[in-house]
């Protein structure tokens, strides 16, 4: 399987994780030395016990079942490292309705031996520079293609 192929698999790995809650799998698949730069929470997080707390708080804030839904998904690599950035649909589903919006994320995945961990992260979402406010309810101008 070549580097793009594992990385793709990884994410998808990563979705799932996320979307079922569950810390351990998703805890997995980082890098003990994590810097990441999260939409919610926090300014940055570094560490991997840090970021541990960090998604355990997520995970517990979260109103109803959350939903990750990851589009578009790009890999760059090299024999170490491989940069991955996609779009991202999140949130949680309440009373069978999905509220969640957009967000863009980045993702750089470091090769341990035979592993690959991320070792940075970036999620952001758009705002309005007048005001300040988040603009949650963003679409793309295009039709993202989904990774299953």
């Amino acid at each position: 399987m070549n580097i793009e192929t594992t990385i793709k698999t990884l994410s998808q790995r990563w979705m799932e994780a996320a979307a079922n809650n569950d810390l351990d799998a998703v805890m997995a698949l980082y890098h003990t030395d994590i810097r990441s730069f999260d939409a919610i929470l926090a300014l940055q997080v570094e560490g991997a016990a840090a970021y541990r707390e960090h998604w355990g708080k997520c995970m517990e804030s979260c109103p109803g079942d959350p939903f990750f839904e990851m589009y578009d998904l790009k890999v760059e690599a090299s024999n170490s490292l491989a940069v991955a950035h996609s779009l991202t649909y999140c949130g949680a589903t309440l009373d069978g309705e999905k509220q969640g919006g957009w967000m863009r994320g980045t993702q750089v995945w470091r090769r341990d031996g035979e592993q690959w961990r991320i070792v940075h992260e970036h999620f952001s979402c758009p705002f309005n520079p007048e005001d300040m406010s988040l603009i949650m309810e963003w679409q793309p101008s295009h039709d993202p293609v989904r990774v299953n």
